[in-house]
């Protein structure tokens, strides 16, 4: 086997590029499709792709690793190309690769080989129940490096096992199922409800997007700080066939919006916002209902994602939780790594030591100082 190492997207051949991209990559997050859409939207700036592709014997790709270099940075740092728009992060394996694990392991061991050698391998949203990302870890601690492992989120889902929505929904709390029905049917009394779901490249999509963006900027949440992500990621979808971009609208005007992604087992919540202005009727409640049976009743997914993130309206539509991880990797074989290391050992005794320490010095200060910790500001 071996393994091609690209510098840029465009550099990518389309036999590979094939092989990598949805649906042969039956995983969204972890196709070639996803990772050029979020390097050209909101990394361009700030991180050089390198992205390491696993050939068998007969020259086609077996599996892939996006990673990403700082270009301005000293340290020799191999990162993965993730930002706060990705929900995970693994080797990218073809669907008919049999063997995973293998597959892997010819990345990592390939990556530790490279010259000059990384100091520090850093890679986020791991979920730590899969195998792969174990097999990451494991790979690495092989190879000469330190993997260090921290908890970044939580992942809230629901397994089908075949469900219908009505099933589901029985099986919510009585407080969510009574104040969702009960606001539907005051909202349907009083005012001209409809929602307006699109699934692929229809003439209304430029429409629903607009409504959606809208909504978002009358919502709790900042904007957008990469305002091109949301289009393109829509169009991607909609050309892959796994949109499911919904509006609720109240009286002809914009309130609620969704963005869901619908692959053939599973459907991810990505995101959702409503108008502040409709707050009271539950319009976003109303809108996660006619989603949720959408997923279950008609695109019958095996399991629904809420994404990352640990807000407790997640656990009333959920039922399980994973834990996603991040990683550092310290190279032992260099002299930064050594000391990196160091550096990670010595946190923990130290940060004992320090804490009452701190702790004092904070307490005893008057009003008007600012905290050496930063925790407090008093002005």
């Amino acid at each position: 086997m071996t393994v091609c190492v690209y510098k840029s997207f465009n550099e990518i051949p389309n036999e590979v590029r094939d092989r990598l991209s949805y649906p042969a990559q039956p995983n969204f997050f972890l196709s070639l499709d996803w990772f050029s859409l979020l390097f050209e939207t909101s990394l361009l700036e700030s991180l050089t792709p390198r992205i390491y592709v696993l050939l068998n014997d007969q020259g086609k790709a077996i599996g892939g690793l996006f990673c990403g270099v700082d270009p301005k940075a000293r340290l020799r740092r191999l990162v993965s190309l993730t930002n706060f728009y990705a929900l995970e992060f693994s080797p990218s394996v073809v669907e008919e690769s049999a063997q995973r694990l293998e597959i892997i392991t010819g990345l990592v061991r390939y990556i530790a080989a490279e010259r000059p050698r990384w100091h520090l391998i850093g890679f986020s949203l791991l979920k730590c129940e899969m195998l792969e990302a174990q097999r990451v870890s494991d790979d690495l601690k092989n190879t000469g490096f330190s993997p260090y492992p921290f908890f970044q989120y939580e992942n809230w889902y629901f397994e089908s096992s075949g469900s219908t929505f009505e099933n589901y929904f029985s099986g919510r709390s009585s407080q969510l199922r009574n104040t969702v029905t009960r606001k539907q049917k005051k909202l349907e009394k009083a005012h001209n409800v409809s929602i307006k779901i699109i699934t692929n490249e229809s003439d209304q999509l430029p429409e629903v997007l607009r409504d959606f963006i809208a909504i978002y900027n009358r919502s709790w949440k900042r904007p957008e700080p990469f305002p091109d992500f949301i289009p393109t990621l829509t169009n991607v979808c909609a050309k892959l066939g796994i949109l499911r971009l919904a509006v609720l609208y109240v009286d002809g005007k914009p309130a609620a919006g969704q963005f869901w992604i619908n692959t053939p087992g599973k459907a991810i919540i990505y995101k959702l916002a409503y108008d502040e202005e409709y707050k009271d009727l539950g319009v976003g409640s109303i809108l996660s209902k006619e989603m949720f049976r959408l997923s279950l009743d008609e695109d019958r997914v095996g399991e629904i994602d809420y994404g990352v993130g640990s807000e407790p309206y997640k656990k009333d539509w959920m039922s399980s939780v994973r834990r996603i991880e991040g990683m550092q990797a310290f190279n032992r074989k260099t002299l930064v790594g050594l000391v990196l290391l160091t550096m990670q050992l010595l946190r923990p005794p130290l940060a004992a030591v320090l804490r009452p320490a701190l702790s004092f010095m904070q307490t005893a200060m008057k009003p008007g100082q600012v905290s050496i910790t930063g925790a407090t500001r008093q002005v």
